[in-house]
């Protein structure tokens, strides 16, 4: 990283103001209500910082909460009028706060930190949207097709969907924030998801600052979570914004199951019921952002009950299981580096992120000695999500036939979590060891974790690269000219060929379906116009080929400028079949000719 992220955060800004500026009014508002329902149902058990990082790690619970009710009861026309009425209800909001007495003094250093860290991050993560024209990957041509339908028809979309699609929470948001603020839907879809994954990180400050009552811990908890590996930020280039966004509310959810069971017995009874429908609500919510997050879930509240149950035994059982762990550990990274698709899975925590990997299991450890349940279910936690890329769900659901309870991808932009939770609670029994050894009279405060923390953050400016990936764009401003080109000149009953490419990502291996490879993805999204995938090593020389293009009905076919694409050179070969339409110099457009009675 460099001044030219900065730059390039600024100049995002200053260019997309609007859009930056309504997000953050939403996530203030969503942080100040449910700070309000916190302090409500807990009153002074919680420190003000205490609800300051809770409320921010939530703010996606209120947040999507507005826009469902925006879409099933409100008006998808209501335009920007509903950024003064949102900002009229935060003004409000926070003039009732100012009657709200602190539970207990407020730590400003800490509170501080939390906002600086915040502001910071979307600066940097900004940098991101100054370099994409679109969002990347083939994912994100559905999430905008679906977030448009939901512009135009409202909730009626809702209802004819194919039973097989979920995680319809983020596209709900973005569809509110696009309405509320008059936006257009790529950038903001860019804008929001850079804002989502600078805020995920603060939602690990609470479980280590709450558990070990170090804020030193708890900070190093989340610079590494932000810094430490290139995960779970990769994930944007995979156009993965549902389960991104579902995975940064999973840890509030848990931490509120925490406090349940923690102050169960000190709560009214109407502040349980309250509690504990904040928790069905929060992990309703988790689950209709990304289904899978229902797994995600479950393992929490299985590794929890072993975990448990496990500390309750003597000793010597208690290291029997623990090595017992270590080896499914160990003997699910060897499976997984045996499938060649799963092989990437460990490559964000391995290669240039392995001495990150190195400092946070070494510091496990110290975290086992003195917080042995939330270590042991982190590490249990790991165990059943690595195992989960082996165990397949039931034929249940109509069109996922062969899926895994959780695949490649969402395992690995999710492991980051428990490892930074490992982090954070060792190095606060890192600190607590120097208290109590000989060496306690020249201890002070953060001598530890100062250097520690200061070393990511060396590591991250030496190595992060916070731009898109080139492995992942597929579209290019190249892209963006032609298909406005092909609105304006192609006949309306035009059928367009686009590259495709074969998904695998199950253990398996199972072929899963063919998705787009190069900007073609974005025709029908972009312009509403009807495409064919085609292999993008098909040999247009072959008569076959061209066979198989007039049995289609293809008339069109396009060649974007990024990704897989077609071989131009086999097109350029065959004038009497494919008439050149555009001389872009990496984009092409061909009309098919070679069809009976559509020569010349």
């Amino acid at each position: 990283m460099s001044n030219t992220v900065l730059q390039d955060g600024f100049a995002v800004i200053v260019d997309q103001w609007q859009i930056v500026f309504g997000i953050l009014i939403l996530l203030i508002l969503s942080q100040a209500m449910l700070g309000l329902v916190l302090r409500q149902i807990f009153g002074r058990q919680l420190t003000s910082n205490e609800y300051l990082a809770l409320s921010l790690a939530g703010w996606i619970l209120p947040a999507a909460l507005i826009s469902m009710l925006w879409i099933f009861i409100g008006s998808p026309s209501a335009g920007r009028f509903n950024l003064l009425i949102l900002t009229g209800v935060l003004l409000a909001v926070l003039f009732l706060m100012r009657f709200k007495t602190d539970p207990e003094p407020v730590s400003k250093p800490i509170a501080l930190f939390l906002l600086l860290f915040l502001l910071v991050s979307i600066l940097l993560r900004l940098a991101f949207v100054s370099r994409a024209v679109l969002p990347s990957y083939f994912d994100s041509a559905q999430h905008y097709q679906l977030i448009k339908s939901l512009l135009a028809y409202g909730s009626a979309i809702i209802f004819t969907l194919q039973a097989s699609y979920y995680h319809l929470g983020f596209h709900i948001l973005t569809a509110f924030v696009v309405s509320m603020l008059n936006a257009e839907i790529a950038r903001t879809m860019l804008v929001l998801g850079q804002i989502i994954l600078a805020a995920m990180p603060i939602s690990v400050f609470f479980p280590v600052s709450h558990l070990t009552k170090s804020n030193w811990a708890a900070i190093f908890a989340v610079v590494v979570s932000a810094w430490g590996w290139y995960m779970p930020a990769h994930a944007v280039d995979w156009g993965k914004y549902p389960a991104l966004t579902s995975i940064g509310l999973i840890p509030f959810v848990l931490s509120l199951a925490h406090l349940f069971v923690e102050h169960k017995d000190a709560l009214s009874a109407r502040k349980r019921w309250a509690l504990a429908g904040l928790i069905v609500l929060g992990s309703f919510i988790t689950v209709i952002i990304h289904s899978r997050s229902l797994f995600i879930l479950g393992i929490a509240s299985l590794a929890w009950i072993i975990a448990v149950w496990w500390q309750r035994r003597p000793r010597r059982q208690r290291l029997i299981l623990f090595f017992i762990m270590v080896t499914a550990i160990v003997t699910e990274l060897f499976l997984i580096q045996k499938q060649d698709v799963l092989t990437l899975l460990l490559d964000p925590y391995s290669n240039q992120g392995l001495w990150i990997t190195s400092l946070t299991l070494f510091l496990a450890l110290f975290a086992w000695k003195d917080n042995p349940l939330p270590a042991s279910m982190s590490l249990l936690a790991i165990s059943f999500i690595l195992g989960s890329v082996f165990i397949p769900v039931p034929d249940l659901i109509p069109g996922y036939r062969h899926v895994t309870v959780l695949d490649r991808p969402f395992v690995e932009m999710f492991l980051y979590l428990p490892l930074s939770l490992l982090g954070g609670l060792g190095l606060a029994g890192v600190e607590n060891f120097l208290q109590q050894s000989r060496v306690k009279l020249y201890y002070r405060n953060g001598l530890v974790s100062i250097p520690v923390i200061g070393l990511v953050l060396v590591n991250a400016f030496a190595t992060y690269d916070v731009y898109p990936s080139t492995c992942c764009v597929i579209a290019g401003s190249q892209d963006v000219t032609a298909i406005t080109w092909m609105d304006n000149q192609l006949p309306k009953n035009a059928q367009i060929g686009i590259a495709t490419t074969e998904l695998k990502v199950l253990a398996s291996g199972i072929f899963e379906g063919n998705v787009g490879s190069d900007a073609g993805i974005w025709i029908t999204p972009l312009i509403n116009r009807p495409t064919r995938p085609l292999a993008y090593e098909s040999d247009f020389e072959q008569q076959g080929t061209l066979d198989l293009l007039c049995q289609m009905g293809i008339s069109h076919l396009y060649i974007g400028e990024l990704g897989h694409t077609f071989n131009n050179a086999q097109l350029e070969n065959h004038p009497e079949w494919y008439r050149s339409l555009s001389s872009m110099p990496a984009v092409k457009v061909y009309q098919v000719i070679g069809c009976n009675g559509n020569q010349g």
